[in-house]
């Protein structure tokens, strides 16, 4: 054995057979070379080699993969339902329509603000529109006060009204008769000072709502009043000033409620769409104002529709009317092709539009017309019904209806 410099660690220690030539002996199976592991055990003091870990088994990957699909429908899903909701409360979509008193105390800041309303009902996610209002009321704070509100108000009318401080408003509940037209609904709101008729009129001609009815309205150039029908006769609670988009809102959300899925059965019964069944029940609205006549009335005209052979028009009365009273004094320049295209002595079937708002009553009796074999009717200034199965009869009874006194209006009358 020979001893090297003690001064190379390396070189510190070194076997005999290396420096004496002897043969090496050979390597263990299983040594892989390179240094031996440290701190190994054993009675030799080598190190043992590293343990491998057990593979996974199978039905855990399958559980977290499992685990994650269903964490990320449920995240999917929670998102798509905050999203819905948060448009809803944005926009004052689909939300009760009711008022509500709030009371804006000095120095409340948007988070307080929003607080109060989310308490009060009028908007569900006090977060959101905290946050929308700091992005709207950079410049312009919220002004103290008493307001009332309409629960299904969007923010953005909410925040205008708190940045203006509009919140002395004068309430008024009004009742609609059925059977009115559009421009007596315009002019009794301007009486009333809730809103200019003509401007409701006009903003009728091209407002846009998501309501499955609207979207199925003909786009018919010769209809005068495009949504003639849809402002449901009904008492409403407006306030003076009121902007004509909330005015109509209400009408047309009150149409949309009405419009349940068993009344849509019974159209499809009838072969009707809600557009004709509205323009037919506007027709049986204005020729018999009681209820208890409306059946009987209906079925005459579908007797006629179903007999349509033999019966091209229907001969209404009213519906020239309509064209003397809510269209000619409101034309600047004669429009003979509009007037026959609501005149049922000159058009065929259902005129292009209603004339006139009809109410429940008129509705269902167009949907459910009486069994009857008639195919006229007339009325005597008395609100007397006559009905006849043929034109002879028929004549005769407008004979008697005149004979009365005043005027006569029915079917075939001219």
């Amino acid at each position: 054995m020979q001893y090297q410099n003690p001064q190379n660690p390396r070189d510190s220690y070194r076997p005999a057979q290396e420096s004496s030539g002897m043969p090496r002996r050979p390597a263990p199976s299983n040594y892989r070379g390179g240094r031996p592991p440290q701190g190994g055990g054993g009675s030799g003091g080598q190190g043992q080699p590293p343990r491998r870990e057990p593979p996974q088994k199978a039905g855990n990957r399958w559980f977290r993969a499992l685990f994650l699909v269903l964490a990320t429908i449920g995240l999917c899903v929670f998102l798509a339902f905050f999203i819905i909701s948060t448009a809803n409360d944005l926009f004052g979509l689909n939300q009760e329509d009711r008022t509500i008193e709030i009371t804006v105390p000095k120095g409340a800041d948007n988070g307080d603000v929003a607080q109060l309303l989310k308490e009060a009902g009028i908007v569900e996610n006090s977060f959101v529109f905290r946050v929308y209002a700091g992005l709207k009321t950079k410049e312009r704070p919220f002004l103290p006060g008493t307001y009332v509100f309409n629960s299904n108000l969007g923010y953005d009318e909410i925040i205008v009204a708190l940045k203006s401080g509009d919140y002395e408003k004068i309430e008024k509940r009004i009742t609609f008769i059925e059977g009115w037209t559009l421009m007596d609904i315009a002019k009794k709101l301007e009486e009333e000072e809730v809103c200019d008729a003509d401007e409701l009129i006009a903003y009728l001609q091209t407002a846009d709502y998501d309501y499955e009815f609207f979207n199925a309205i003909p786009d018919e150039p010769l209809r005068y009043h495009r949504l003639e029908g849809y402002l449901f006769p009904d008492t409403y609670e407006f306030y003076v000033g009121e902007s004509v988009q909330d005015v109509s809102r209400k009408f047309l959300r009150n149409f949309n409620n009405k419009m349940t899925e068993e009344v849509r059965g019974q159209m499809l019964e009838v072969n009707l769409s809600v557009d004709e069944a509205v323009i037919l029940a506007s027709i049986i609205q204005k020729e018999a104002a009681a209820a208890e006549d409306m059946a009987l009335v209906s079925s005459v005209f579908h007797n006629r529709m179903a007999l349509s052979q033999t019966y091209p028009r229907l001969q209404s009365d009213v519906t020239i009317l309509y064209v003397e009273s809510d269209i000619k004094p409101y034309l600047d320049t004669a429009d003979q092709e509009m007037y026959d295209a609501y005149n049922t002595y000159v058009r065929e079937a259902l005129p292009v539009g209603a004339i006139c708002n009809p109410g429940m009553d008129a509705i269902e009796a167009a949907l459910n017309p009486a069994e009857s074999e008639f195919y006229y009717f007339v009325t005597d200034k008395d609100g007397k019904f006559y009905y006849a199965a043929t034109a002879e009869e028929h004549y005769r009874n407008v004979a008697k209806a005149k004979a009365v006194g005043g005027e006569a209006h029915g079917v075939d009358t001219q």
